[in-house]
């Protein structure tokens, strides 16, 4: 099984799927039904729901306070990745990497393959040779150039 913040992030994901692209949750509620403490919750929101994959989330403090996440609806497979370029981080780990490809996987910009060859492509094994910082910084311009060519490649992959 995969890690607790995986675990969090899945049952969001199903949570939005089965809404249609949109979910409301009580934090505190949503904390007990998957038995973590809330600032789990709020982790799990601000690494992995931002605008940079695609989502908008609003909050509400107070005792009735909620979390909104929506899916941005893209009117097509370009404007999407032009989106992830226009908000993509200059330095980009390998975990940030994953997170962005298993967005592009979701919206079937990439077969499982392609997305598998792009992990192994961009991980910190692949780019051993580069130190820290400039690995972050090389690994998110060679994954800017991806984005560019699927771009290139309008709607779908091939």
């Amino acid at each position: 099984m995969g890690s607790l913040t995986d675990m969090i992030e899945r049952a969001i994901l199903e949570l939005i799927e089965q809404h249609d692209g949109y979910c409301e949750i009580a934090r505190n509620a949503f904390a007990a039904e998957m038995k973590v403490a809330p600032s789990q919750i709020t982790y799990v929101i601000s690494t992995r729901f931002g605008h940079e994959h695609g989502y908008i989330v609003e909050s509400r403090r107070g005792g009735s306070g909620y979390i909104k996440i929506m899916r941005v609806p893209y009117t097509n497979q370009s404007e999407y990745v032009m989106h992830l370029l226009r908000t993509m981080d200059d330095h980009l780990t390998q975990h940030d990497v994953n997170i962005l490809i298993d967005s592009l996987q979701y919206e079937n910009l990439v077969s499982k393959e392609m997305a598998n060859l792009m992990r192994s492509s961009l991980s910190d094994r692949s780019l051993a040779l580069i130190s820290g910082h400039e690995r972050h910084e090389t690994r998110s311009l060679i994954f800017k150039n991806m984005l560019l060519y699927i771009a290139s490649l309008g709607d779908g992959e091939d």
